[in-house]
């Protein structure tokens, strides 16, 4: 299912305008990525799109069939696990919550938790695990909403390199598993050119995206050279446009 962006635009109740005549496609079973300057409205965009802010102009359309049961799942930058619930059930949650026979809930529920790897700790509590942990079990929350787009604000952000680059291969075995439509909000420029197929970048003050770079290389990139062609050519225009962005 294909997410069309139609001359968004979105202000708060103040007057302060963080959207402006912004168009942005993203395509079917896709990666995208959206980078920009801290304030320049990245995490609104998902909400939007998420259904949890209305745009005050413009539109956002899905386009295509409907193969799973939601259309949008939304994982934040923090986990937000509920802390009384266990792993597994946090894991499980939407699921839980709509009603499905015990079967189909508990089938649900163990897949998840273990392609995520964390069955061991199924039972414990949130506050039991590490925060790569609770990384994982959030992100296998979303998973497992079965939604046709995935909106992730910066779901890695607080992690060290080391969990952040395993973190990354877990997240593309998955979307190789299940290719959804997936749109990724990041900071890090090197994290959106190894994880997405396309990377957009966003102005500092509302008005139209910059540019969309397409990242000429195949996945999965992780642990990919830095001297690929295809990864030099998208990091250094990804770079050029964010300079750009502060105009």
């Amino acid at each position: 299912m294909n997410v069309r962006m139609s001359d968004l635009g979105f202000s708060y109740p103040g007057g302060q305008r963080v959207l402006a005549k912004l168009d942005l496609e993203v395509g079917s079973g896709t990666v995208h990525a959206v980078v920009g300057p801290n304030g320049c409205g990245k995490s609104t965009l998902l909400r939007i799109v998420a259904g949890l802010e209305q745009p005050t102009r413009g539109r956002v359309e899905f386009v295509g069939p409907q193969r799973h049961e939601k259309k949008t799942a939304f994982v934040f930058q923090d986990p937000r696990l509920l802390p009384w619930w266990t792993v597994e059930r946090n894991i499980a949650l939407s699921a839980e919550f709509s009603e499905k026979p015990p079967e189909i809930y508990q089938r649900i529920r163990d897949f998840h938790t273990k392609r995520m790897g964390l069955s061991r700790f199924r039972s414990q509590r949130p506050d039991t695990l590490s925060l790569g942990q609770q990384t994982m079990a959030g992100l296998g929350r979303g998973i497992a909403h079965d939604a046709e787009v995935l909106l992730l604000d910066e779901p890695f952000a607080h992690l060290d390199a080391l969990n952040r680059r395993q973190l990354h291969e877990e997240f593309e075995t998955h979307w190789q598993l299940d290719p959804r439509t997936i749109l990724l909000v990041t900071h890090d420029v090197d994290e959106a050119i190894t994880l997405a197929d396309r990377v957009s970048v966003m102005r500092r003050s509302p008005g139209p995206l910059i540019e969309t770079i397409v990242v000429d290389a195949e996945r999965p990139r992780v642990g990919i050279s830095a001297a690929h062609p295809g990864i030099r050519s998208a990091t250094a225009r990804v770079w050029e446009a964010l300079e750009r962005s502060w105009d």
